[in-house]
């Protein structure tokens, strides 16, 4: 039970700290001893978790051949003994096997640096550790992998990348240089949801941005904010939420201006702003007040009363 104990604190730790996607790579890597058992990780060592596929190295072609024939019981203990469900696929590679004073290899860029390490994030870090009981082999691991989880988002930070809106992952959009289709729009004035997706979003919530299921979803949500999203993970549902946030306030700045105009656009524009809200705050629409209405864009307020006048 002491794995699933670290999961659950590990994962409430970095969830606070938009580092959840970095946290199942970790935490892949860092089980499959355990998952294999200490004879087979003595000539494997998992190197990263990348789309769901687990990167093994091994010594030789033979090792990796009969290491694929038990891949599913592999898989199976990942979810039926530590609850990792991210790990669905194993692939074996002849490469370099790591020896228990070696690290795997780091999955991420730039490299973390200790020194930026906030002291009393690493010491909260230590005290929830102590209050767990954990076994001091655990408690260890767990520590240096949350040592350079705090190491790598503070040299992340300091390059100028900012926190995923959906997930919190740290991206650089913000600091990565223009592509040329980029200059090209910026040029002609022009704006394109995709290109601009992919640099507000981090890369993996920019390609559930392009699926069709989460546009659908997103499409029902722009309706209905608090409508159920069958089969989409919490990750994806978050990017629909945001898809239909966007096209909400799209709507909105189109339905704002035209209300001064024509009154007869008010019902529409309350509709939208009620939506928006809803989506906002997690609630019904039914459920959004005139204040929450003004607090989100003082522009709404004498717009509804005249409304609520039956202008």
């Amino acid at each position: 039970m002491a794995e699933r104990h670290v999961s659950e604190f590990f994962a409430e730790v970095f969830r606070r700290a938009g580092m959840k996607r970095s946290l199942k790579r970790a935490e892949a890597v860092l089980l499959w001893p355990r998952v294999v058992g200490a004879d087979v990780a003595r000539f494997s060592s998992a190197r990263a978790l990348r789309e769901g596929v687990l990167y093994v190295d091994v010594s030789d072609s033979e090792t990796a051949m009969h290491l694929s024939m038990q891949r599913s019981r592999f898989l199976g203990e990942y979810r039926a003994t530590y609850g990792v469900t991210d790990v669905r696929e194993i692939r074996f590679q002849v490469g370099r096997v790591a020896t228990p004073q070696t690290e795997p290899e780091a999955d991420t860029l730039p490299a973390p640096d200790v020194e930026r390490v906030d002291p009393q994030d690493l010491s909260r870090i230590a005290r929830e550790l102590k209050a767990l009981s954990l076994p001091e082999d655990v408690a260890q691991v767990t520590l240096q992998a949350g040592r350079r989880f705090l190491a790598l988002q503070a040299s992340r930070k300091a390059a100028g990348w900012v926190p995923c809106p959906t997930c919190g992952a740290l991206h650089d959009g913000a600091v990565r240089p223009l592509t040329p289709r980029e200059d090209s729009l910026r040029a002609a004035g022009r704006r394109d949801e995709s290109t601009e997706l992919a640099r507000e979003l981090c890369a993996a919530c920019a390609r559930y941005a392009a699926e069709g299921r989460v546009r659908a979803a997103a499409q029902g949500l722009k309706l209905a904010p608090a409508g159920a999203t069958p089969g989409l993970s919490d990750d994806e549902r978050a990017v629909a939420a945001h898809l239909a946030a966007r096209w909400l306030d799209a709507d909105l700045q189109e339905l704002l201006p035209a209300a001064v105009l024509r009154p007869a656009t008010l019902p529409q524009l309350e509709s939208a702003a009620r939506r928006r809200v809803a989506l906002a705050k997690g609630v019904a629409p039914e459920e959004v007040s005139a204040a929450d209405l003004t607090a989100f864009d003082a522009r709404l307020a004498p717009l509804l009363r005249r409304l609520d006048a039956g202008d």
